[in-house]
């Protein structure tokens, strides 16, 4: 019973609801619950007991946890469809379908865990390549049998600061990383270094809010 649904109450009701919209439920004894606040609907709690529920989406800021299933996905973007963060029951996955996974604060891993580096091929163009993974296998321009490589950019805002490694994309083909050539960002290294097979490394720090390409270590495989 609601009140000010019917023009009048009878009985007990008179005594218990005291306001218009309240409503009357029965446990041991008739109980009021008093009228909710806009926008809420009438459902049934945890005790089997009427109570009025937020719709429309959560509240902001949350108050209590919010609990999902293994593989259900909190996802983002418009559809759901940019990123995604779940648990598979044994793993937990960050899913970033565009763009890329920015952290904008210190990083720490895990002690005993291993980070992979992605990999991808790059193809000299007048002299340079545009870093977009870690660990990058460059190949010479046109496919001529030598070409000489005096830029790796990893300038753009989510690249700066990376680390990074070359490796040759074909074993019959030589890259020559320059040192100290130009144009910038240049590599600073104590000689040029030849990537003529996939075996051979060199590892290079783009240092956020500096100019050029330091050199780590370079590994001669061959």
């Amino acid at each position: 019973m609601i009140a000010g649904a019917f023009s009048s109450t009878s009985g007990k009701a008179d005594t218990v609801l005291t306001t218009s919209g309240d409503v009357l439920y029965y446990t041991s004894s008739r109980q009021r619950l008093p009228i909710g606040d806009e926008g809420q609907v009438l459902t049934v709690s945890d005790a089997d007991l009427p109570a009025w529920e937020a719709t429309g989406g959560l509240s902001s800021p949350l108050t209590a946890d919010l609990v999902y299933n293994d593989d259900v996905e909190a996802q983002f973007g418009t559809g759901g469809g940019d990123s995604a963060i779940y648990h598979d029951g044994t793993n937990f996955y960050q899913k970033v379908t565009t763009g890329y996974g920015i952290f904008t604060g210190d990083f720490t891993m895990a002690p005993n865990k291993t980070m992979t580096n992605n990999r991808s091929t790059a193809t000299i163009s007048s002299g340079a390549v545009t870093g977009n993974t870690n660990v990058m296998s460059v190949d010479t321009e046109n496919s001529e049998s030598t070409d000489d490589l005096t830029v790796a950019d990893y300038s753009a805002d989510s690249l700066t600061g990376a680390f990074f490694g070359l490796t040759s994309a074909s074993g019959s083909r030589t890259v020559v990383i320059k040192a100290n050539a130009t144009p910038n960002p240049k590599f600073l290294l104590s000689a040029d270094f030849s990537l003529d097979n996939p075996s051979d490394f060199a590892y290079f720090a783009a240092v956020n809010g500096l100019l050029h390409n330091y050199g780590i270590a370079v590994s001669n495989n061959a």
